[in-house]
């Protein structure tokens, strides 16, 4: 009696519901479409609501290219190809900082929240004699530095570009020039990691060298700014439901800026804090 020769088998391929809503998903494949036409792409293998759903699958779930393109019948390259035309897509239409301060000023709202957020990913190579710039000492693991500016409500309305992950959020707020930005025309709230970074910047108190104990006053202070500004740590939350920022990044930390620039584009559908999801999806 002999033991048949073991065979490779294929893939098995089970399916899962896309959270992101249907009309979201028909809005990026119209935005796909007109993109297409603006570059004079020449005829495609698969439609633009296949590439859609890619890309859209891609950041919520987190999944790899080879597990996506088996799934859905696509060349691992191809998939690759559909869903970073896809991000740069969506990246393209996210609104700068300077026109979310007008649309906050125009919506009547007092202040906004601003607060950092780590993108961990994969070790990135480097010899051990140099410096881990990717490396951040106060999460212990290597990723990416993120700004996001937040509604008073908590809701996200910003993301900044990613920097390396050693960079600690003073600097990376100093970089994007996010308090000249916003201070001109609103108040803006930040943690005592941002002491220093404006003088209009309310940040609370800190004690000071030789000082036990805050007084009570600035106590009751910091009390008073920790309930308002720890709402914005819902825009974090609301980044990190992108499955791909939330786990190990297995790409190049360079290609996380057009991923939350695109999932910045995302949650304003979705979610529409200023009622311009209709306008950004059809620039």
């Amino acid at each position: 009696m002999t033991n048949d020769e073991p065979r490779a088998s294929g893939p098995i391929i089970y399916g899962l519901a896309l959270r992101t809503p249907p009309a979201v998903v028909d809005n990026l494949a119209a935005a796909l479409a007109r993109y297409h036409r603006r570059i004079g792409s020449r005829w495609r293998a698969h439609d633009v609501a296949t590439q859609a759903v890619l890309t859209c699958s891609f950041l919520e779930g987190g999944h790899t290219y080879r597990g996506l393109a088996a799934g859905n019948g696509v060349p691992k390259s191809t998939c690759y190809a559909y869903i970073r035309e896809g991000i740069k897509v969506l990246a393209r239409r996210a609104l700068p900082l300077t026109e979310v301060v007008r649309l906050a000023v125009k919506a009547g709202w007092a202040y906004l929240i601003v607060d950092g957020v780590n993108v961990p990913t994969e070790r990135v190579a480097a010899a051990f004699t140099k410096k881990q710039h990717w490396y951040s000492g106060k999460h212990k693991r290597h990723g990416a530095a993120v700004q996001t500016v937040a509604a008073p409500d908590g809701e996200l309305l910003w993301v900044s570009g990613a920097l390396p992950g050693k960079t600690v959020d003073i600097t990376a707020a100093r970089r994007f020039g996010i308090a000249e930005k916003v201070l001109g025309f609103l108040g803006l709230l930040a943690d005592l990691g941002y002491i220093g970074l404006h003088p209009d910047a309310i940040t609370g108190y800190k004690r000071r060298r030789g000082e036990k104990t805050l007084s009570e006053a600035k106590k009751a202070a910091n009390a008073a700014q920790a309930s308002l500004r720890a709402i914005g740590e819902r825009a974090n939350a609301q980044l990190k439901c992108w499955r791909v920022l939330a786990s190990d990044f297995r790409g190049s930390p360079r290609k996380i800026t057009a991923i939350v620039k695109a999932v910045q584009t995302l949650q304003y559908m979705i979610r529409d804090p200023f009622g311009t999801a209709r306008t950004v999806a059809a620039s």
